[in-house]
């Protein structure tokens, strides 16, 4: 890689790191206009637009970015939050299992479903008005993910559990809260 190169991925980087999206992506866009298959700059920019809430733009960085080098893991995953925030769970939870085939360690998978358990919560807290049974079925999608990828999460037992009374099951209420008794905590 050119030392230009080199410098503005980590413009990019450094940007980024400081909250200056907008700048950011247009220092990753410096770099994909030199070489269009740059990874860690498809990414970069992914990251940058998921965090200005621009999913549509991030999840095609994403995805260019598997396509370009398909045993990123990483790409894989932030693909799957992008897909999640757009309401598509069934195809996060490919893109979810692709991302653990590729990297299987325990730490992997718990901070992934970290990261979905609090995608889930921020469904429930978005907006100025209480969420709707919408709102609730999409946060339980996200937590059933999120409680398949570490089976002992307590706390996204109990998310469950609680999304599962607003939905109006008492049945899967109980089984929920009941699991989550049994579980241990997952640390943050």
């Amino acid at each position: 890689m050119s030392k230009l190169l080199f410098a503005a991925f980590n413009d990019g980087v450094s940007l980024s790191m400081a909250g200056n999206h907008e700048a950011a992506i247009a220092a990753f866009d410096k770099v994909l206009a030199v070489d269009a298959k740059h990874v860690p700059a498809l990414t970069g920019k992914g990251a940058s637009l998921a965090t200005l809430g621009r999913f549509d733009e991030a999840l095609r960085c994403f995805e260019r970015a598997i396509e370009v080098d398909p045993n990123e893991a990483e790409a894989h995953r932030e693909a799957a939050l992008c897909q999640l925030e757009l309401g598509e769970p069934e195809a996060a939870a490919q893109l979810l299992q692709r991302a653990t085939q590729l990297n299987p360690t325990p730490g992997y998978r718990e901070s992934t479903a970290v990261q979905i358990y609090n995608l889930g919560n921020a469904l429930l807290t978005r907006g100025s008005r209480r969420p709707d049974k919408a709102r609730y079925r999409q946060a339980r999608h996200v937590f059933e993910l999120a409680l398949e990828l570490s089976p002992a999460y307590a706390e996204c037992a109990r998310a469950l559990s609680d999304v599962w009374e607003h939905l109006g099951d008492t049945a899967q209420r109980d089984h929920y809260a009941q699991l989550a008794t049994r579980l241990r905590p997952v640390p943050a």
